[in-house]
């Protein structure tokens, strides 16, 4: 009873739980058994470093002045929006949009000018490293904001990532999996290849939701969570619910539409960002 009471308090101001989507070829049946892991597990806590390719960073202004994006082998990429992870794989070949409740975002901070980089921690922050879901996203912006900065000059190019919209986390158990959809995806628009920016071939896709909203049985609303920094850590209950309820009514929302299209590199460029 002890236990429990003290969980109740600790939980009046719980930490928040956020929605993330990821697209994959792998069926529902596999995944809602396995969820999803990264292919190289070695770096244990310090993977969120790898999956940023910290190694390359000399300065705070990314890699060759431009933002970077994530290192699929040493992490699992999401992404905060639907229609940005339905970009992924870079193909048109079928693929499933799973919902994902995890943590919300843990932003990553330069501490200087020399390229070093830190997780920036609060009370509602995972203690383990494992378990907190990274804010790409956020730190692409900021580095295409100091490209700018440093350069004087807008470049564009800089933030070529920003579209995806990505979040990064360690693993993904299948507890933490809410539902799933299939997708068919085809080109909707001409490649193109802009040389006055530098920019990436790239294109947008069409996309169509078929079949119905797969709800994932393993899915765990309440999960019990270790949170805050090493000298004052507590156990929370994460509750769920809510982004189970938002996930499903989204992925329903969207299916009542004929069509949808993907986000192409100007979207980051414009639509948020710098």
């Amino acid at each position: 009873m002890f236990f429990t009471n003290t969980l109740n308090k600790e939980n009046e101001s719980n930490a928040q739980g956020r929605v993330y989507y990821r697209s994959d070829k792998r069926p529902p049946e596999f995944i809602f058994k396995e969820g999803f892991s990264p292919r190289i597990k070695e770096f244990e806590a310090d993977w969120w470093r790898e999956a940023i390719k910290y190694r390359g960073y000399v300065n705070d202004r990314g890699i060759d002045d431009r933002a970077v994006d994530a290192d699929p082998a040493v992490c699992v990429c999401m992404s905060t929006k639907f229609e940005s992870a339905a970009i992924f794989p870079l193909n048109n070949e079928d693929t499933y949009i799973y919902a994902i409740a995890l943590p919300d975002l843990t932003q990553i901070e330069y501490a200087g000018s020399k390229g070093e980089v830190s997780l920036s921690r609060n009370h509602n922050t995972p203690a383990d490293n494992k378990e907190i879901v990274v804010d790409l996203n956020g730190l692409q912006t900021v580095q295409a904001r100091n490209i700018n900065e440093f350069f004087n000059f807008s470049m564009p190019r800089a933030g070529w990532p920003l579209y995806a919209y990505e979040a990064l986390a360690y693993r993904v158990l299948p507890r933490s999996v809410i539902c799933a959809i299939k997708c068919s995806r085809k080109d909707a628009t001409e490649e193109f290849n802009n040389s006055s920016l530098n920019l990436k071939t790239t294109s947008d896709k069409k996309i169509i939701l078929t079949g119905p909203v797969m709800n994932n049985l393993n899915f765990c609303e309440a999960q019990l969570m270790r949170i805050g920094s090493a000298d004052q850590v507590s156990l929370k209950i994460m509750d769920y619910g809510p982004q189970k309820i938002q996930a499903i009514q989204h992925l329903t929302d969207l299916k009542q539409k004929n069509e949808l299209q993907t986000p192409n590199i100007y979207y980051g460029l414009g639509g948020k960002t710098f």
